[in-house]
């Protein structure tokens, strides 16, 4: 009927979520790149900032007319979820606003989705990591070796775990009950995809990383996902409960 297609038509089909902290040097490319694969691939799209910045950055998204949802919690986690809230997406891409990642790589994700994947992952290590992108600490050793934790105790086969561009159906994302707060959420994320047994694609990805200065403190970031791994492995076999498992 003619108010059911005009429904349809105000739904969007893709919620892009942009995880924000203080990126105001990066933002704007991100947002410009984005708002041109919607108008090359005539997307039904909507883009989300989760922001907790204190500097310009939710000022630039204002200003591309993004759907900027503000907010003082600090974490990857909670950024993320702050973002799932406000997506009317069938689809969720998600990835950093930090100009790390290529928004041109959408439509691959996206044609993923549409052939009945359920959750997609990047994978860096498959594609092109430009020339001093990745720290050497990163890629030889703490995305490694973290990729093969996860893949060992939870029967995962995902070469790179902690790849932060993603994307997922609106259903599988209910599925999950995500919790995590912190950096811990991406690996939460991949757990429960696993658990749920969801149709996994991974889709090899070009890497940029500018000059600018991580927010993350790696070893902090790895001690911390460690932890979380050793307690959904503990919550797994009922050794101790873990309610952000459960």
């Amino acid at each position: 009927t003619e108010g059911s297609d005009r429904m349809n038509e105000q739904i969007p089909e893709l919620s892009v979520i942009l995880p924000c902290r203080n990126e105001e040097e990066a933002i704007e490319g991100c947002l410009q790149k984005i708002k041109t694969v919607f108008a090359s691939h005539r997307l039904n799209a909507e883009i989300i900032v989760s922001d907790s910045s204190t500097d310009n950055s939710p000022l630039i998204a204002r200003r591309h007319n993004v759907i900027l949802v503000k907010h003082d919690r600090e974490g990857y986690g909670a950024a993320c979820l702050e973002g799932f809230k406000k997506a009317k997406g069938k689809y969720i891409f998600l990835a950093d606003a930090d100009g790390s990642y290529d928004f041109l790589e959408i439509p691959r994700f996206l044609e993923c989705l549409r052939g009945g994947d359920e959750f997609v992952i990047g994978n860096r290590f498959k594609g092109k990591i430009a020339k001093g992108a990745m720290p050497w600490l990163h890629r030889y050793i703490g995305n490694p070796m973290l990729s093969s934790i996860v893949n060992m105790f939870f029967g995962a086969r995902i070469s790179d775990t902690q790849c932060g561009m993603r994307a997922l159906t609106k259903g599988a994302l209910d599925k999950l009950r995500l919790k995590a707060l912190g950096m811990e959420f991406a690996s939460e994320m991949i757990i429960k995809v696993i658990r749920n047994n969801l149709k996994i694609k991974e889709v090899p990805i070009p890497t940029y990383y500018g000059n600018e200065k991580s927010h993350v403190n790696i070893f902090a970031y790895g001690l911390n996902i460690l932890k979380s791994l050793f307690e959904y492995y503990l919550n797994k076999k009922g050794i101790r409960k873990v309610a952000k498992f459960d």
